[in-house]
């Protein structure tokens, strides 16, 4: 089911007894979350809503929830957020699950009880019995990010909607600096609007001023720079983030993982991927995934792999010595550089 069709059918107030609500737009997962709540009158909601955090409560909890009758009321909702049991991931956890508990419960579901499973994950683990069960007894809502074109379309929507427009120039910017996501879209229109109050116009000027890039798209910036071998303004930029106060294993993590995602894409790419496969093999945002597209017609793999590994080296020496890490960021552009020239 799509996210539209969900809302459709809760403005009915006839929802079905399980759902799934499976991936990662956490703008429309707010949403959702926000109408499976409206099913419940609001002053019934301390009793008859109860959320769940299968990070720190246990399975059997919400379970017992759920089996409850609803008090004074016809109906209750239960929020069973973050269940990772039902993924593939290995990760310790505080609380250990028994999700076999979940089975008995699939089997004969409260007829006036609403349970959302909100799983914030690409994918769930099919190989196990009890994700098996509850994709075939729920209904399954897809929310995982909206492609590039959806985006925009949505953005443009939510622009006239409120009966503003905004010039060309200023919404590419958006998407730039929000590297096309729609959570993060959506909270800086608040602020966009409010500036723009008097005219109704949005400007690149005003984007400009009032949205601040992410720390990713900071780190894609620095990647370009690192890769293009333009070491004093690496260098530069590199300790701006440090001013900040940025910690510099946390850079140098982000920027691994940058340079990474162009090897694995350039892979992919010349073994006949298209970007679409490429994000859901990888299970990230489509829109890095054309960035590093883009990225990638100019850099060969001899230099993306030495770029990737010199950035490795730098990691071991920042946890290994005391060293400066801004020194030791510019003796990896030198060298890097010194290298690349060499070899090139």
């Amino acid at each position: 089911m799509k996210v539209n069709e969900l809302f459709q059918s809760l403005k009915q107030k006839k929802p079905a007894a399980i759902y799934v609500i499976l991936g990662r737009e956490e703008y429309t997962a707010r949403k959702i979350l926000q109408s499976f709540v409206a099913l419940v009158p609001e002053e019934q909601r301390t009793v008859n809503v109860g959320e769940y955090d299968m990070e720190t409560t246990p399975l059997t909890t919400a379970l017992e929830d759920a089996l409850s009758a609803p008090f004074f009321g016809e109906r209750r909702v239960v929020l069973i957020k973050r269940p990772y049991f039902l993924t593939g991931e290995n990760k310790k956890r505080k609380i250990e699950q028994h999700p076999e508990a979940l089975l008995s419960y699939l089997d004969h579901p409260e007829p006036t009880s609403v349970v959302v499973f909100w799983a914030p994950y690409p994918k769930l683990d099919e190989r196990k019995k009890v994700t098996k069960r509850l994709l075939k007894k729920a209904v399954v809502v897809d929310n995982d990010f909206l492609n590039e074109r959806s985006t925009r379309a949505y953005l443009k929507q939510q622009v006239t909607t409120a009966g503003y427009t905004i010039e060309k120039e200023a919404f590419e910017l958006l998407l730039k600096k929000t590297e096309n996501q729609l959570s993060l879209i959506m909270n800086e229109l608040p602020k966009l609007f409010l500036v723009a109050q008097a005219t109704k116009k949005i400007t690149g000027v005003m984007v400009e001023r009032m949205v601040a890039q992410t720390l990713e798209q900071n780190i894609f910036d620095l990647s370009a720079l690192v890769l293009d071998k333009k070491v004093q303004q690496a260098v530069v930029m590199y300790h701006n983030l440090l001013e900040q106060h940025e910690e510099p294993l946390k850079l140098n993590a982000i920027l691994v993982g940058q340079v990474r995602l162009l090897l694995q894409v350039s892979i992919l790419q010349q073994n006949g991927y298209a970007q679409g496969n490429i994000a859901s093999v990888l299970k990230t945002h489509p829109y890095r995934v054309k960035l590093a597209l883009q990225k990638c017609r100019r850099f060969g793999r001899a230099e993306l792999r030495s770029a990737y590994l010199g950035l490795i080296q730098l990691e071991e020496k920042m946890k290994s010595t005391q060293q400066n890490p801004q020194q030791l960021f510019e003796l990896f552009m030198l060298g890097y550089f010194t290298r690349e020239k060499t070899t090139g």
